[in-house]
């Protein structure tokens, strides 16, 4: 997607280009885990600048307009940088790990390297073998998950209502988003399949 800057003062116009080349370079990065630490950081400085209000009204608007992803994966994305910094992306180029495993092993990544036994590996493509290996085991020594109780009834119906929120939202930030003809009627698709579930439930629970 072009868009134009002419008249932004200089320092807007050039955060705001960055961003439109990160959504153009990273859409597979991200949706394959591969984000790196220098995009991450890209999203939370366009996040925490604001510039993009001059394109969009609001983040939820820009991101799948100018980024080509949904507001909420740039949040994640953001708050992993927050937490863990590039050590956890750095990790990420080499193998797919979860936050949670990464906070779990993260005291054995130090200065651009993963110490393992007597060695520091350092994270780069050449040693992706051995960052496997030791992430590998590493995962292994880890102590169990305890078992999650089972949610209650209660519990599993405010979570559908927060998951509800969160479809809704993305299907009107998809609706906003200029596609082409067959993605059009690919997303019409799936909202008519959505509203035919919906009311085949209605009719099931006799609701009025």
């Amino acid at each position: 997607m072009q868009a134009s800057f002419a008249g932004l003062p200089p320092e807007i116009a050039e955060v705001l280009q960055a961003g439109l080349v990160l959504g153009q370079n990273q859409t597979f990065a991200l949706i394959s885990g591969r984000c790196s630490a220098a995009q991450a950081e890209a999203l939370l400085r366009l996040r925490e600048s604001k510039c993009y209000l001059r394109v969009a009204k609001t983040w939820r608007e820009f991101c799948p307009k100018f980024l080509n992803i949904s507001y909420s994966q740039a949040d994640r994305i953001i708050r992993c940088w927050q937490k863990f910094g590039p050590g956890f992306f750095e990790l990420q180029k080499l193998i797919s790990i979860s936050p949670e495993t990464y906070r779990a092993i993260e005291p054995a990544i130090k200065d651009g390297a993963l110490h393992f036994g007597n060695e520091a590996i350092e994270l780069d493509p050449e040693n992706s073998r051995k960052v496997v290996a030791a992430v590998t085991e590493l995962r292994r020594s880890l102590p169990p998950k305890k078992p999650v109780p089972a949610a209650t009834l209660q519990e599993r119906i405010v979570s559908l209502d927060k998951r509800c929120d969160s479809l809704l939202a993305e299907f009107a930030e998809i609706a906003q988003v200029k596609c082409n003809a067959k993605d059009r009627d690919l997303f019409e698709i799936v909202v008519n399949r959505a509203c035919a579930a919906l009311q085949n439930l209605e009719r099931e629970l006799d609701i009025a």
